[in-house]
């Protein structure tokens, strides 16, 4: 409705902290000008000419003390003379930047996200029946207006495709559904076939001895990263009991021997006395507070783990959490939460579990390895776009879930570019020299293939210059 019923001229970006010193997210200020009934009657897919509105942001250092934009304009107005620098331009000032902002973009971007809406159909009836549209320009991902001014003006965005037209998929790691009964703290072997392991504090922290194929590792938290860059399997495990079963369930379970036979599982064995006693406490001790406590299996994500046997499908039971999916043992993955610039990281050859603080990423088949997967996703395209389609939150972080990375525009790579990146990883060069490698392999597909190598360079510097800009507005005065 804002660009059907409006002409919008600037749009001015407050960074935080700013003008509301108590706001979650970034304050906007749209000016825009009212169309005329007869302009706002004509479809936006009939609009003929679109004006370029100017973006302008304005960090905290632009104010002082008697003005948000004193420190700017040293005069005595000066929000009118901003308001008049937003009109005409001129010399650079402290704290402010300015670029200009497509709105054909934005009705590109528009049709390619909302196309398929019914209210959209209605608002703009016309909108499918576009040559554009038809060809399916207007399906694609649209380039986040943040870095479109970085590409070249003869781009048409052909080369670029969703992660999933690439054979990629985004999802989310793992829910145990209680992760205090769930996750503990691996702390020694005792032998080759036993664990030792911390239980969470409601548990009262105890160590318990369990089987070792009774957990399997799992990379929780953020502060794991660094150990997982350099080598160090993190400390948390999952209770993994699928194949073990409470001596009062183990005749449910022999009952339904043929259901194990066709769905080619095997039976699950009888826990050993000291955890067979921890999950049957577990299931007695309520957690929480009040009225609201209950104990992890009346939990209601965990209650669904309970299923009756059927003919091809083995019983289970609460303490069993559901088979792991791909997206629970993904090739690669990221923090949903970022506080600094987005970074992805590789699993191993042979997958641990990720936790759901993590958006994941997994491919069709084993076209990709999980370094040269990582390595695309962390090329200065990919992290740009990942900054510019994240939700900036209050305090300085980066939300990227799912739902954001399905949406980014990511260059249609052949099977001979994603095997040349595969190379450039194998090959364990500098950081830098890798980093140069994959950008001008990613870049590359982005551009024509005529395109200079010093070209393709000075492309991925602007990417990770505004890559650093986003973040640091993003970030500026979070502390």
């Amino acid at each position: 409705l804002l660009l059907r019923c409006f002409a919008v001229e600037i749009i001015v970006e407050d960074t935080q902290p700013g003008w509301f010193s108590d706001a979650l997210v970034r304050t906007h200020l749209i000016v825009a000008r009212r169309l005329s009934d007869e302009d706002i009657a004509v479809p936006l897919s009939a609009r003929e000419r679109w004006i370029e509105a100017r973006w302008i942001q304005v960090a905290p250092e632009t104010a002082d003390d008697e003005s948000l934009v004193g420190a700017a304009f040293p005069n005595q107005d000066p929000e009118a003379a901003f308001a008049c620098w937003c009109r005409t331009g001129g010399d650079q000032r402290r704290g402010i930047e300015a670029r200009g902002f497509s709105l054909a973009g934005e009705w590109a971007a528009l049709r390619a996200t909302a196309g398929s809406r019914a209210w959209f159909a209605k608002l703009e009836p016309g909108a499918r029946d576009l040559p554009l549209y038809a060809a399916g320009a207007a399906s694609r991902p649209p380039v986040p207006e943040a870095v479109l001014d970085l590409l070249p003006d003869e781009f048409d965005g052909s080369a670029l495709c969703s992660l999933e037209e690439l054979g990629l998929h985004v999802g989310q790691g793992l829910r145990t559904g209680c992760n205090r009964f769930f996750y503990c703290r691996a702390l020694r072997e005792s032998d080759s076939a036993t664990i030792e392991v911390e239980l969470d504090d409601a548990y009262g922290g105890k160590v318990l001895a369990v089987p070792r194929d009774a957990v399997r590792p799992v990379l929780h938290r953020q502060t794991d990263l660094e150990g997982w860059r350099n080598g160090h399997l993190p400390a948390t495990r999952v209770l993994d009991l699928r194949g073990w079963v409470l001596p009062e369930d183990a005749k449910a379970a022999r009952a339904a021997q043929r259901s194990y036979e066709i769905a080619g599982i095997a039976p699950p064995r009888q826990m050993p006395a000291a955890l067979a006693e921890f999950v049957r406490r577990a299931a007695a001790q309520p957690l929480g507070a009040g009225e609201a406590a209950k104990p992890v299996c009346e939990l209601s994500a965990v209650r669904t783990n309970v299923r009756a046997a059927r003919p091809a499908a083995p019983p289970r039971f609460w303490y069993m959490l559901p088979d792991f999916m791909r997206r629970h043992l993904p090739h690669a993955f990221v923090p949903r939460i970022i506080h600094g610039s987005p970074q992805v990281y590789r699993n191993a050859e042979e997958p641990i579990l990720i936790d759901a603080n993590f958006s994941t990423f997994w491919p069709d088949d084993e076209g990709w390895s999980p370094g040269a997967l990582a390595a695309f996703l962390n090329s200065a395209w990919c992290k740009a776009v990942m900054e510019a389609v994240g939700t900036p939150l209050g305090g300085g972080a980066l939300k990227l879930e799912a739902v954001h990375l399905r949406a980014m525009p990511v260059p249609r790579l052949g099977r001979a570019a994603i095997d040349e990146i595969d190379a450039v990883f194998a090959a364990q060069k500098s950081e830098e020299r890798t980093r140069q490698a994959i950008d001008r392999v990613v870049l590359g597909a982005l551009l024509a293939t005529t395109t200079s190598a010093a070209a393709l360079d000075r492309l991925a510097q602007g990417l990770y210059r505004r890559l650093s800009d986003m973040s640091a507005a993003r970030q500026r005065g979070a502390a």
